[in-house]
């Protein structure tokens, strides 16, 4: 018996998965990061809250009131 030749495929290649990824390469700027000493209008705001603290300790005599006038006044303390 002679071999009959075989049909030729019917279907074509699939066509190549193309799987999307989602990496992102973030460069940081380390190098140009500088160390300042407080600027004169962060001075003044922080005066300004420590202010503001102390007129909302003295409106609501809440003891969270008293805690953020402190707070604030320590912030000003430390920025001056």
């Amino acid at each position: 018996m002679a071999d009959s030749p075989r049909p030729a495929a019917t279907s074509s290649p699939r066509p190549p998965i193309v799987i999307p990824t989602n990496k992102v390469t973030v460069a940081l700027p380390f190098s140009k990061i500088t160390v300042q000493e407080p600027g004169q209008e962060l001075t003044e705001l922080a005066a300004i809250v420590a202010e503001l603290a102390a007129l909302v300790t003295a409106a609501a005599a809440e003891p969270e009131a008293t805690q953020l006038r402190l707070r604030a006044q320590a912030l000003a303390a430390r920025v001056r």
